[in-house]
């Protein structure tokens, strides 16, 4: 991952004793954490208009040139043009924003595990997704393929979003571990999640989903399969939501959290039969993809949280630092 090499090669590393003055900054957090949000809602918008591009056949609205749109850098609209050209136009400044969160985060906090982790992610599936997305302009793609592209801009988007989340709660004291088994189990349910989302993106590309016209049963065998994944996923986000309730009473962060991925489940069904009855048009196929991200967000978040939650295997003191941490370097470094 080029970017991730480039962090990771000391770059940042050998910029924090200069620019650690910046860190009592005041103006430093809400500095980054508005321009981590901001990244965040670009991020959501970028998948939006990706799946627009998609649903409206407009992914040659620019022919088969790349980056330049007909061959010129402000084409003659037409529609299909207008829309595939506006798609690059807000992903061109989405990714300025996502290297600017990655420099200064990367430069203020990269003592943090979490950080040196989350940014590498975010910018490395920035540019995947870019790449993929050029690719798919320049040589037409399988179903396979392009199903595998929405996921990657789906893991673009939640990382973002889990940057923003952890640059939000910087100074808050670790809450409890919620034990092995919480933390395998929450993992568990996101990789579940990424099969749902990759098999209806995959259903979507493949053409198949207009040949169900009924919900929720229906005589097609993938769009079956891809309905009971997703009750079978709203059956485990429930189950976790008792596994919390049971093992973590005390962390309202994460009961809060599971019944936010309950509801969205819920939604996302909704939202799924709707589409099925109005017959695949537009706006339920934005709404459906809106919900979808909104989803594998929330899943993802949990995710964060109870990982946050669990002792270093250097010391105790959890990776977000509390009131006991150490400000030496030695023990910022584990976290």
């Amino acid at each position: 991952m080029p970017a991730g090499a480039i962090l990771t090669g000391g770059v940042l590393k050998g910029n924090l004793g200069r620019v650690g003055w910046l860190r009592d900054r005041t103006w430093t957090r809400p500095l980054v954490v508005g321009l981590a949000w901001t990244a965040a809602a670009g991020m959501f918008l970028v998948l939006v208009m990706g799946v627009t591009v998609t649903t409206t056949g407009s992914a040659e609205g620019c022919g088969r040139d790349w980056p330049l749109c007909h061959g010129r850098f402000l084409p003659d609209f037409a529609v299909a043009t207008a829309i595939e050209f506006s798609h690059r136009a807000v992903t061109g400044v989405e990714g300025i924003l996502i290297v600017a969160l990655a420099v200064l985060a990367g430069v203020l906090h990269w003592d943090r595990r979490p950080i040196r982790v989350l940014v590498p992610l975010m910018l490395g599936f920035l540019f995947l997704q870019a790449g993929m997305g050029a690719w798919a302009v320049k040589y037409p793609q399988q179903p396979v393929v392009l199903a595998l592209h929405f996921g990657i801009s789906l893991v673009a988007l939640a990382s973002t979003v889990l940057v923003a989340l952890y640059m939000g709660r910087l100074d808050r004291p670790a809450p409890r571990p919620v034990g092995g088994a919480a933390v395998g189990l929450t993992w568990m349910m996101a990789g579940f999640l990424y099969v749902l989302v990759y098999s209806g993106a995959y259903v979507r590309h493949l053409g198949a989903a207009a040949a169900c016209t009924s919900w929720p049963l229906c005589g097609s065998g993938v769009n079956l399969l891809h309905r009971g994944l997703a009750g079978l996923a709203l059956l485990l986000a429930i189950g976790l939501l008792v596994l919390y309730n049971a093992v973590a009473p005390d962390r309202r962060d994460l009961i809060a959290g599971a019944w936010v991925l309950v509801a969205a489940l819920l939604v996302q069904g909704l939202v799924g039969a709707s589409l099925v009855w109005a017959g695949f048009s537009l706006f339920p196929e934005l709404a459906h993809a809106a919900v979808t991200g909104l989803v594998f967000t929330a899943a993802a978040a949990l995710c964060l949280r109870v990982t946050l939650s669990q002792p270093s295997r250097v010391s105790r003191q959890a990776v977000v630092g509390g009131p006991r941490a150490e400000p030496v370097a030695t023990s910022t470094r584990t976290s």
